[in-house]
């Protein structure tokens, strides 16, 4: 039995082979009939085979671009941007090189997990974008490309957002102050004014809980340093004293900042609920200025759904 099932085994290799031209450009006329038919599996295979050999220079340029396509309606991105990027690469001026450039844009979007994720590619889909705008700006797709452009931007803001979210929820309000400022400078088109408002607001209200850990930090520190005074050694008592100073210097740092971040924490709460009465954020502001401590990880929105880039590509 195991034997007969190896003889058909063979033999049906043998018929898949038989069907394979011999010739360079046999496997290209059979390749770019199987893309006619949406035969993509069998398309990546004959444009492999028929690039490893002497193709003419147009039949190369073409072949390069339906491989890189078979690729992208197969839905492996991965090696579509690859092959869209070779071909960016050595046929910059071909007139398929707009196609190529939209659909690199493209498969970056679909290679993108999520703003809880490495951005790489929401950054190069970007700048793909920027650039098919820039230099195809009469091309009916530049409407797309903006929007797709601002996707990317989104995810990117997100990104900035998760990241101010795990400082919040360590407590390093300092540090979340930083990423929600720089989303406001950069990404305040994308971002919901009201959402963000209460973030900072909140980063900066809360920075005494910080500062009263860091407090605590370094009063154990001098104590320790206190102990180390009683020390024989002349340089480790030396030591301990300057580091005596900048601990007390530290402290009286942290008491300033927590009492400047709280006041101008209100400050931003109010503008919340005074500029967004109606706004849910207005509402947790209100509970925060009144004692209720909401310390939660506001959740990330993830503008990534993998349906809406089936839709894409069969609007290509």
């Amino acid at each position: 039995m195991k034997k007969q099932l190896a003889l058909a085994a063979a033999a049906l290799m043998v018929a898949a082979c038989a069907k394979v031209p011999r010739t360079a450009e046999g496997q290209y006329r059979e390749g770019i009939k199987a893309a006619a038919q949406e035969d993509w599996g069998r398309t990546i295979f004959l444009l492999k085979k028929a690039l490893q050999g002497n193709l003419p220079p147009k039949e190369q340029e073409f072949a390069k671009i339906a491989l890189a396509d078979a690729y992208f309606n197969e839905g492996d991105y991965e090696n579509a941007a690859l092959n869209y990027e070779e071909f960016l690469q050595l046929y910059p001026a071909s007139p398929r090189a707009k196609d190529a450039l939209f659909r690199l844009g493209v498969c970056y979007l679909n290679l993108v997990k999520g703003p809880q994720w490495d951005v790489t590619f929401a950054k190069r889909a970007y700048n793909i974008f920027q650039r098919f705008i820039k230099e195809y700006p009469n091309d009916p797709r530049v409407k797309k490309a903006k929007l797709y452009a601002e996707l990317a931007r989104k995810i990117l803001a997100e990104h900035e957002i998760y990241i101010g979210g795990t400082y919040d929820m360590l407590r390093k309000f300092t540090a979340s102050i930083q990423r929600y400022t720089d989303v406001e400078r950069k990404f305040k088109d994308v971002e919901a004014p009201d959402r963000l408002l209460y973030l900072l607001g909140r980063a900066y209200y809360y920075t005494p809980l910080q500062a009263k850990e860091e407090i605590e930090r370094l009063k154990e520190e001098s104590r320790k340093d206190r102990e180390r005074l009683k020390s024989k050694e002349p340089d480790e008592v030396r030591v301990a004293r300057y580091r005596l100073k900048l601990e007390k210097e530290e402290i009286e740092k942290w008491k300033s900042l927590a009492e400047k971040n709280r006041k101008k924490g209100r400050e931003l709460l109010e503008q919340l609920i005074k500029r967004y009465p109606n706004s849910p954020y207005a509402r947790k502001a209100q509970e925060i200025l009144n004692g209720h401590r909401h310390l939660e990880v506001e959740p990330v929105e993830n503008p990534i759904k993998h349906s809406i880039w089936w839709k894409i590509k069969e609007t290509l």
